[in-house]
């Protein structure tokens, strides 16, 4: 008993440490983000990224990703920071491996919205001119914000299909499939959207096999009981 006690000292100090760096709203950051002292902001989150006190905190690196994202829209920013937009997405990525409860998705609902929308149309983009690993990257990090973003999962399934590696896309397609079928999907407008142009894409994929694609359209139905551009879809490849 006399030896467990000091590793259960150890353990109590490291609990409370652990709740402590969650305790931290960086208003400092916030401040300098209101005022768009974007870059000021942003050296000033990173050194709390490096910090080993404040390293596994979450909102440093969502304000890395707010930062980047901002500065990816403004010319002023283009020549000092020409990959803003990939570096926005780089650290969104990292947030989420760090917020595992999700517990800021509410409080910055916009931003996740635009950089969603944004990373969606920039994926898009990827796919028709068939940069499929750029395409993939994307998705991989919309997964990181949310793994139960059931259309960037079933775009990686799509994506590895393209790229001739089948193993993969059948793993990303049985995970795509068993968010759907739970119903755990998540269901913002950006979502929804990529939802809808993945299942609708899958199953044009796999017309020939008509049981496949009504069996994706099928799982679909929950997600767009009143859009009538799914159900025209539907009535062509599954009717």
């Amino acid at each position: 008993m006399k030896k467990l006690f000091p590793f259960l000292i150890l353990a109590l100090l490291m609990v409370s440490n652990a709740s402590a760096q969650t305790d931290n709203d960086y208003k400092d950051l916030l401040t300098l983000f209101v005022g768009e002292k974007y870059e000021k902001c942003l050296y000033k989150a990173e050194g709390y990224t490096l910090d080993e006190k404040t390293k596994k905190d979450a909102l440093p690196y969502l304000f890395m990703s707010r930062c980047f994202y901002e500065m990816s829209k403004r010319d002023e920013f283009k020549e000092k920071y020409p990959n803003s937009f990939k570096d926005a997405m780089k650290y969104i990525s990292k947030y989420g491996s760090k917020d595992k409860e999700k517990k800021y998705l509410a409080e910055y609902e916009d931003f996740f919205a635009q950089i969603r929308g944004a990373a969606i149309a920039e994926a898009e983009t990827m796919m028709d001119t068939q940069k499929y690993s750029k395409a993939k990257q994307l998705y991989d990090q919309l997964l990181d914000i949310d793994p139960n973003d059931a259309g960037a999962q079933l775009m990686m399934g799509v994506v590895f299909n393209y790229m001739k590696a089948k193993k993969e896309s059948d793993t990303a397609l049985a995970k795509a499939k068993a968010i759907l079928a739970e119903k755990k999907a998540g269901t913002t407008k950006e979502q929804l959207g990529l939802l809808k142009y993945a299942i609708t894409l899958h199953a044009t994929n796999n017309s020939g096999s008509k049981d496949l694609a009504k069996e994706w359209l099928d799982l679909g139905l929950e997600y767009f009981p009143d859009d009538k551009e799914y159900k025209v879809t539907y009535d062509t490849i599954a009717g």
